[in-house]
């Protein structure tokens, strides 16, 4: 999907973020080079932490942490695997390394159109005051929208209630402020 991302980075004024299977240098670089504003490492930043640690230095605020979390534990390889790592381990690491963002999903709640782990943000959040968390997985009212953003969430994605008519954008905007 490259050639799409990067037209979207380039022909619009939209901050772009991308990630899923990026594990390489030359494929972080790329993307910026085409104008993306961040890359979400997930399963690299578990598996070679060295490589993880050297992209985000390298590449200051670019890089953000994919944190998916399936029953406490980090999952990779495309939520394939399920980690030895706590969602709770990994972030204080994150955060102990200067990592400035991490997307946060509850694998359990991705698609569910059930709500979003409101427990999980809040305690990401109150442990950890230096990373941006986004919530990711489960946002699908504006109640939930507006319960983020009063426990200080940094942000919040919305897919499948965007997509089939649940949120509408614009309202999502306005009450995230």
């Amino acid at each position: 999907n490259f050639d799409t991302v990067a037209a979207v980075a380039r022909e619009t004024s939209l901050k772009v973020e991308i990630g899923g299977g990026i594990r390489t240098e030359d494929a972080i670089a790329r993307y910026i080079d085409a104008g993306v504003e961040r890359v979400i490492l997930g399963t690299a930043a578990i598996t070679d932490w060295d490589f993880f640690c050297a992209m985000a230095r390298k590449y200051p605020g670019r890089i953000a942490a994919g944190v998916d979390c399936r029953d406490g534990y980090i999952a990779i390889q495309g939520w394939r695997q399920t980690s030895a790592v706590t969602c709770f381990d990994f972030c204080g690491r994150l955060e102990d390394a200067g990592v400035s963002t991490v997307i946060c999903t509850d694998i359990s709640k991705d698609g569910a159109m059930s709500g979003t782990n409101r427990a999980l943000y809040r305690a990401l959040t109150d442990q950890f005051p230096r990373l941006n968390v986004i919530a990711s997985g489960g946002v699908s009212s504006l109640e939930d929208i507006r319960a983020l953003r009063d426990m200080g969430m940094h942000g919040a994605i919305v897919g499948k209630a965007y997509y089939i008519g649940a949120i509408d954008l614009r309202e999502a905007i306005e009450v995230s402020k």
